[in-house]
C-alpha cells in the first residue's frame, strides 16, 4: 500500500497578501462598498489587518471609501491597470474586428472565449446597435460543459485533457444541459465533422449559442467565437446563416494568427451551398 501524499504549504506563502487578494478578489465581484467590519466577518480576516491592508490599498489609490457608508470599494486604478494588460492579448487585438464583422453580419452579441484551467475565459464581446442585446462581460470565467465555445475548443483537444475538464462536474444549469459525460463526447464527435458547436439552452433558459474553432499557427485549438441570443430569435433559415457566418469569422481569426490549414475550406463551401451542417439528432 502507498502511502498518500502530504499536503504541502505554498513554498513562499506569504499570508498578508493572501488576505489582500481575498479582499480584492471579493470586492470585484461585489458593486456596494463594504465595511472593515463588515469583510472582517464575511472572509474571516482580523479587523486589525482589514483596516491595515485596506488603508494601504487607498494610500496607493488602488481603493476608495464611500463618503456616505464608510465603506471601501476598489477605484479605477484597478481598471486602468487591467486595460495595459489588455495589449498583451494579441489574440484578442488580431480577433477584434472579425468579431465586429460577425456582429454586423448576425445582429447578435458576439463573444471569443479561451480556455483558462477547466473554464473558459471571456476575453471579448461585441454587441450589436440594437435596443435590446444580450450583455456579457470580458473577463467572465464561465463553465465548459454548458458552453458552446468550450465545445469548439474542446473538440480538438487530446481526450484526457478533456476528461479532465468533464471530471470537475457536470452540473446541471439548466433544462437542456449535458451532465453526462458521453452526450458532451459525442457533441465533441460531430464537432470535429462540422465545425460547428451549439448551447441550447445548456448554459441559461432562453439563451442559444452558435460556435466554432480558432486554431493558431500549430493547428491548436486556441479559442472559440460565435454568436449568442435568444432562443427565439434562431429560426431554422436564421440557424444556417449564422453558422455559415460563424464559420468563415472562425477562420478569419484563425488566418490572422498563422494558422494555415484547411479545415475550414469544406465546410464553408457546403454552407455557400445551402447544404445542411447541423449536428445529428
Amino acid at each position: 500500500m502507498t502511502e498518500a501524499p502530504k499536503e504541502t504549504k505554498p513554498r513562499y506563502a506569504v499570508p498578508a497578501v493572501d488576505r489582500m487578494l481575498d479582499i480584492l478578489e471579493f470586492l470585484a465581484e461585489r458593486r456596494r462598498p463594504y465595511g472593515t467590519t463588515e469583510l472582517s466577518r464575511t472572509l474571516g480576516i482580523s479587523t486589525n489587518l482589514v483596516f491595515r491592508i485596506m488603508k494601504r490599498l487607498t494610500d496607493r489609490g488602488y481603493a476608495e471609501m464611500d463618503a456616505d457608508s464608510g465603506g471601501y470599494q476598489l477605484s479605477t486604478r484597478f481598471f486602468s491597470l487591467g486595460m495595459r494588460l489588455y495589449y498583451r492579448f494579441e489574440l484578442r487585438l488580431r480577433a477584434r474586428k472579425h468579431l465586429e464583422w460577425l456582429c454586423r453580419e448576425t445582429g447578435e452579441t458576439c463573444q471569443l472565449q479561451t480556455l483558462d484551467g477547466d473554464r473558459m475565459l471571456v476575453l471579448d464581446t461585441i454587441a450589436p446597435p440594437a435596443d435590446f442585446f444580450l450583455n456579457i462581460v470580458p473577463g467572465s470565467r464561465v463553465l465548459c460543459h454548458a458552453n458552446a465555445f468550450a465545445k469548439a475548443v474542446m473538440a480538438f483537444m487530446p481526450k484526457p485533457e478533456v476528461d479532465a475538464i468533464l471530471d470537475v462536474g457536470m452540473p446541471k444549469l439548466a433544462p437542456g444541459t449535458l451532465t453526462a459525460k458521453a452526450d458532451f463526447l459525442n457533441e465533441l464527435e460531430t464537432a470535429r465533422e462540422t465545425g460547428l458547436t451549439y448551447d441550447r439552452e445548456e448554459y441559461m433558459t432562453g439563451i442559444f449559442c452558435v460556435g466554432a474553432p480558432v486554431f493558431d499557427v500549430e493547428g491548436k485549438p486556441v479559442a472559440g467565437i460565435g454568436v449568442t441570443g435568444l432562443s427565439s430569435r434562431f429560426d431554422q433559415s436564421l440557424l444556417a446563416n449564422f453558422e455559415g457566418s460563424c464559420l468563415r469569422c472562425a477562420h478569419a481569426i484563425s488566418k490572422d494568427i498563422g494558422y494555415t490549414g484547411d479545415f475550414f475550406d469544406t465546410k464553408i463551401k457546403v454552407k455557400a451551398q445551402g447544404r445542411n451542417l447541423k449536428p445529428k439528432t
